[in-house]
C-alpha cells in the first residue's frame, strides 16, 4: 500500500519539492552574498521628525533577489493556493521520507532473510 501511494504522489509533488529545495538553496546563497551590504552601518535617523518611524533600508540588488526567492519559496507569489500547495508539499516530504525509509528497511530485511 505504501509503495502504491509513494508512486502515485511522487510525480505530482516532485516538481514542487524541487522548486522548494532550489529556492531554499538560492535563498541561502543570496543571503550569504548579501552579508557585506547588511553589515554596513545604519543611516542616521532624520532630524526633522524624530517621532517618525525609521525608514526601511533600501534593499541591495542581491537583497531584492533574496526577497523574490522567498516569495516563490513560500508560495506567496501565487497567493493562498500557492501557500496551500507549499504546505501539502511539506507534508508530502514527510510522507516520502517515512515511506521510503520503511520500504528500504523492509527490502533490506527480506534480502537478509534470503541470504539466511
Amino acid at each position: 500500500m505504501l509503495r502504491r501511494w509513494h508512486k502515485l504522489l511522487a510525480p505530482f509533488f516532485a516538481a514542487f519539492l524541487l522548486l522548494i529545495a532550489g529556492t531554499g538553496f538560492a535563498i541561502q546563497v543570496t543571503d550569504l552574498l548579501d552579508k557585506p551590504a547588511k553589515e554596513a552601518p545604519a543611516a542616521p535617523k532624520a532630524a526633522t521628525n524624530p517621532a517618525a518611524p525609521p525608514a526601511k533600508p533600501k534593499r541591495s540588488p542581491m537583497g531584492q533577489w533574496n526577497h523574490w526567492l522567498k516569495t516563490v519559496h513560500s508560495g506567496e507569489i501565487v497567493g493562498g493556493g500557492g501557500i496551500f500547495v507549499n504546505l501539502l508539499s511539506g507534508l508530502a516530504l514527510f510522507y516520502f521520507a517515512g515511506s521510503g525509509l520503511w520500504m528500504y528497511v523492509n527490502m533490506w530485511q527480506r534480502k537478509r532473510r534470503v541470504r539466511g
